[in-house]
């Protein structure tokens, strides 16, 4: 398997299980530039120029949860998620969606907002409410956590690989909540894990 990466972008989580499961893979590293994701080349491997890119024999596929769940069902061998037939394989899916879909968006818009677009296209309003949101769903989270080591069946699963992910963009950005215990705590005992160090190095 070949996976195009962008340091720190949504390819870190497809990183991280690779390495959580011990797979064998070749790495591509793209600088985190438009023109090196929209050169003639790569737009032949991705035709939106973004990463991450999963390259599997015939297969070439794009979305980062979209990747996780096809490595785990060809290559996890039952682990880092419930069984099918598991009670808990629903939430497992529905946390595992959320990382991205839900989570995710207002951190996007908070980097985009601190950090990504020109100083003259950033606005403090949709900055200040992505915080809100962001926080808001931060909150939610923390409650679900307390008493709890991991967001399914309090087993360390993919599910923890997106969310997390998405809680490091969102400390690099400044913008995880110090006054959420429970949230921070999960946060560093994700953020302990070799594999984790090794995806984010």
């Amino acid at each position: 398997m070949k996976l195009y990466h962008c340091k720190g972008s949504r390819s870190t989580r497809v990183l991280w299980l690779f390495e959580e499961l011990g797979l064998d893979y070749e790495l591509e590293v793209l600088p985190f530039d438009p023109k090196a994701l929209r050169s003639a080349d790569y737009l032949q491997v991705s035709p939106f120029g973004k990463v991450p890119v999963l390259v599997d024999d015939t297969l070439t596929m794009f979305e980062s949860v979209a990747i996780i769940q096809y490595v785990l069902e060809h290559y996890g061998a039952g682990r880092l998620r419930p069984h099918h037939e598991s009670p808990h394989y629903g939430y497992f899916l529905q946390w595992l969606h959320f990382g991205e879909s839900t989570l995710m968006v207002p951190v996007a818009q908070i980097a985009a907002h601190t950090m990504l677009l020109p100083e003259t296209e950033r606005s403090k309003e949709r900055l200040e409410e992505a915080k809100r949101v962001f926080h808001h769903y931060a909150e939610i989270l923390d409650r679900e956590l307390q008493g709890h080591e991991y967001l399914v069946a309090d087993e360390f699963s993919a599910a923890d690989i997106v969310v997390g992910y998405t809680l490091y963009a969102a400390d690099q950005c400044g913008a995880l909540p110090d006054d959420l215990p429970a949230l921070r705590a999960y946060y560093d005992r994700l953020a302990a894990r070799p594999a984790f160090k090794k995806a984010t190095a």
